[in-house]
């Protein structure tokens, strides 16, 4: 019994002693969930940072309401400093703080345009790397200046770049971004022929005049440098080719006249090269299934089966719009491969590859690429005919 009780003391005070070392170290630690990237007039990086605070305030959330607008949240803070490189900027703010500061927690780095213009290959290795910074951490591009999308307070969250994260989760999900990680950026930055690509995020007004955060398209880039945008409905188009639109709506019009909205369920795409005469094509064809949403008119698709099929193509020409739009962008006014069709010639086709390597640039802005949309729409709804 009595060694029985020893045990049981030696166990409680190992706890304590634990849990205290444990929160010692942790405010003890700068821990970053979000970085911007812009530069200094002299040159140098200029870093804005979002980092956890070691204890939440007691008005908890959001430290309340000033001027009618959201104060800064309790939860984190807004520091910024500069540096030659990225890593002597985080040491001048551990030095700073006297904290050692933490890379494993950041949700996502967004890059000013300035910054990605100038080229941002010394940035992705300096997250590839570090042995500290996950790589599967999105990268993102701003038009405006980093710092101002870093300390934008969504009022939603009372840590920001919780709340970007989600956006930019739904934003793919629905098509009109893409998360594209530091790897696959350093992927991209790899191939011969594949042109990288990020997500862009900006600061965007209601109409009330409150800015907020607005994540949509994509940001094209020639090897590590910016060269311009896809809006949200083109990045859409590359994203159904990509066979990564998960949901969301579509709004065609309908035959009378009016406006039906779909909602996409499901949707995949499959890449097929062929080679005709020595000269490389692409067969795409996506699949994408939903249901109807809205109507408007005085279409009766329950009375009138063959509705749905009339709708099934408008939807198709629809879906193919959008991916005939990002086509146009990427080959010829970027005369970019931002969907990797080269790499998908180069596995099928490796002999015949080494002849059209070396003039990809070339041979991809003229690339027959053939298109087969093939949608349905399984369910009309639980009412008949629209109600106005």
């Amino acid at each position: 019994m009595k060694r029985l009780i020893l045990f049981v003391l030696i166990g409680i005070l190992l706890f304590f002693t634990t849990g205290c070392g444990a929160k010692s170290e942790i405010e003890n630690l700068g821990i970053v969930v979000a970085m911007g990237i812009d530069t200094t007039p002299a040159g140098n990086y200029l870093l804005s940072l979002q980092i956890l605070k070691a204890q939440r305030e007691s008005a908890g959330g959001m430290g309340g309401q000033k001027g009618g607008k959201p104060a800064t949240p309790s939860d984190v803070e807004f520091l910024t400093v500069s540096g030659d490189t990225i890593y002597s900027a985080l040491d001048n703010l551990s030095t700073q703080l006297g904290k050692k500061i933490h890379l494993s927690h950041i949700n996502f780095v967004v890059i000013s345009e300035k910054v990605a213009k100038s080229g941002v290959a010394s940035i992705i290795d300096a997250g590839i790397r570090s042995h500290q910074f996950r790589t599967n951490r999105p990268i993102l591009v701003t038009k405006g200046e980093a710092a101002k999308i870093i300390s934008a307070v969504p009022p939603e969250d009372p840590i920001p770049a919780n709340a970007v994260k989600n956006i930019l989760a739904q934003q793919e999900r629905y098509g009109y971004s893409a998360i594209v990680t530091y790897l696959d950026f350093a992927n991209s930055l790899a191939s011969k022929t594949a042109s990288p690509i990020a997500g862009v995020i900006d600061l965007s007004k209601t109409e009330q005049g409150d800015e907020v955060l607005k994540v949509e398209g994509i940001a094209v880039f020639s090897k590590d440098k910016l060269i311009g945008y896809l809006d949200g409905e083109e990045t859409r188009g590359m994203q159904w080719l990509k066979g990564k639109v998960k949901d969301g709506s579509i709004v065609i019009a309908s035959p009378d006249n009016g406006k039906i909205t779909l909602r996409v369920t499901q949707a995949n795409s499959r890449i097929k090269p062929v080679i005709h005469h020595n000269k490389p094509a692409i067969q795409a064809t996506i699949k994408a299934d939903g249901y109807l949403r809205s109507m408007k008119g005085q279409l009766d698709p329950m009375k009138e089966p063959d509705i749905l099929n009339a709708l099934d193509e408008l939807q198709n020409a629809l879906i193919k719009k959008e991916i005939n739009q990002a086509l146009y962008a990427a080959q010829k006014k970027f005369k970019a491969d931002i969907f990797e069709f080269g790499d998908a010639i180069h596995r099928d086709y490796p002999e015949q590859w080494k002849n059209i390597e070396e003039s990809w640039n070339e041979v991809f802005p003229d690339l027959d690429i053939e298109v087969k949309v093939d949608s349905h729409i399984h369910r009309p709804g639980m009412i008949s005919k629209p109600l106005y």
